[in-house]
């Protein structure tokens, strides 16, 4: 896949938002950039990109960005060898350019990162996801057996690809955490990314991108953090994960320590009635179900569409897509979080240390966050201990 030409000014631009999307100091900018040039033209690092039981949305979420402009720099820079969205083979001859690049990797002649979108169905053998086709054999009447082409499971692929992946990214809350899919996973047996990995290879490393769909900087950033970290990309320090695998740089505070309406939270100004909203009141929406108390994102600061805006900027709540208890646990999505009060409540720092400043005359029961995530929020949500 090819994008469009830039000039060495725009390049240099971009190695400069990409550092600051990385977190990086400014002097790791011409370091990084070479880099990136280097890997234009060899030993770009492979990418195989495969989709689960998914919507396809946070592939489309990607390749929406222009910020850093995902066609003319990021698919120029990283050797695509599979999306079954955007790349121009079909059948056969798709799945050929992920055997090759196994092939490859298994002699010893380059690496390759598998990112995984949507989770991995295991209810009736698997065949709830397949694409492409094993060779089974088949006994016939006469005694002799023939290969017969069967679907190939997802599970399988996983199989297939985990083993030899330099590392594996589960794009989206789906991938990540069992998402929407999971919410009834008796139905598909929808299984998260990470349970399948460590049912394979315990010691890969594993990372994972929140988000229904994920914000394509978090994709984009997570994914340039795993190759620094796997010395293919130089500089910066290793990757600072949480407890449920995810960047802290871009899940590592609450929504809530940054919305834009955490003043009317803290003064108890809450909207009763979509019907009587006026948006210029900027009124606090969790009794309309925001969930942004119990969602670790960077939402409020980057915000989305080339950092137009976002949910609760767009006067909708936050439905909590970037934390590990998205859906299930978190809806219904218009409704507030369950067993929670706001009667004056002055939490202890000890337990509930993640609600900031000035929320001593209204707060959120900790009793909630027992009873729902089963531990401290910094704990389920994976911010800092």
């Amino acid at each position: 896949m090819t994008g469009k030409m830039v000039t060495r000014r725009q390049f240099l631009k971009h190695a400069g938002a990409t550092a600051a999307l990385l977190g990086l100091s400014e002097a790791m900018i011409p370091q990084l950039a070479k880099a990136l040039e280097q890997l234009s033209t060899s030993g770009k690092p492979p990418i195989i990109w495969i989709q689960g039981q998914n919507c396809t949305g946070c592939s489309v979420s990607f390749l929406n960005s222009n910020y850093p402009g995902v066609a003319e720099v990021v698919l120029d820079k990283l050797s695509v060898r599979y999306h079954p969205n955007v790349m121009g083979g079909t059948g056969q001859t798709a799945v050929q350019a992920i055997n090759d690049t196994v092939a490859a990797a298994k002699a010893g002649k380059g690496i390759y990162v598998l990112v995984v979108e949507g989770p991995i169905p295991l209810s009736e053998n698997g065949d709830y996801c397949t694409f492409g086709l094993n060779d089974t054999k088949k006994k016939n009447l006469d005694g002799t057996s023939v290969q017969v082409p069967a679907d190939k499971t997802v599970h399988e692929w996983m199989q297939e690809l985990v083993p030899g992946a330099a590392a594996v990214i589960a794009n989206g809350n789906c991938a990540s955490f069992g998402g929407i899919p999971a919410a009834n996973a008796g139905v598909t047996g929808a299984t998260k990314v990470s349970d399948i990995v460590a049912q394979i290879d315990p010691k890969k490393p594993m990372v994972n991108v929140g988000g229904c769909p994920s914000h394509p900087d978090w994709f984009l950033g997570t994914a340039l953090q795993a190759l620094i970290a796997l010395k293919v990309l130089p500089g910066g320090k290793p990757l600072d994960l949480n407890s449920n695998l995810m960047s802290k740089t871009f899940f590592g505070q609450l929504i809530h320590e940054n919305c834009e309406r955490r003043a009317a939270f803290d003064a108890g100004l809450f909207l009763e009635d979509w019907n009587d909203q006026n948006p210029d009141m900027k009124l606090c929406m969790f009794k309309q179900g925001c969930k942004g108390p119990v969602t670790y994102a960077d939402c409020p600061t980057r915000r989305w569409n080339s950092a137009v805006n976002w949910c609760v900027g767009a006067n909708a709540p936050c439905h909590g897509c970037a934390s590990p208890q998205f859906y299930k646990d978190l809806s219904p999505l218009y409704q507030p979080l369950p067993n929670v009060n706001f009667a004056g409540i002055s939490p202890s720092t000890d337990v509930l240390g993640w609600v900031a400043a000035g929320a001593t005359a209204v707060g959120i029961g900790a009793h909630y966050l027992y009873k729902q995530l089963g531990s401290k929020p910094e704990e389920a949500e994976g911010g800092e201990k």
